[in-house]
């Protein structure tokens, strides 16, 4: 990914718009908008995404203590709970 800033015409484009942009591509179309609005759109807030991280670290310090089961033994723990 780009750290290049968008051009100033596209930027005033977005903010005129009010919402996602429609850009016409060599190889398509495509939407800008600022991740504020995209966030939105999702119903993504910055507690979500916080609480998301918490839970990745909880389970990669799980995996780190040795506190995981490998991919047979979780399936058959799941099939003898939930198999009819």
């Amino acid at each position: 990914m780009s750290d290049s800033p968008i051009t100033p015409e596209t930027e005033l484009a977005l903010e005129q718009a009010g919402g996602p942009l429609e850009i016409i591509g060599q190889r398509g179309k495509y939407v800008v908008m600022r991740t504020d609005v995209y966030d939105a759109m999702l119903g993504v807030s910055d507690d979500d995404a916080a609480e998301t991280l918490a839970t990745v670290r909880r389970g990669l310090a799980d995996v780190d203590a040795g506190r995981t089961v490998g991919e047979a033994e979780a399936f058959a723990r799941l099939r003898s709970r939930y198999a009819s």
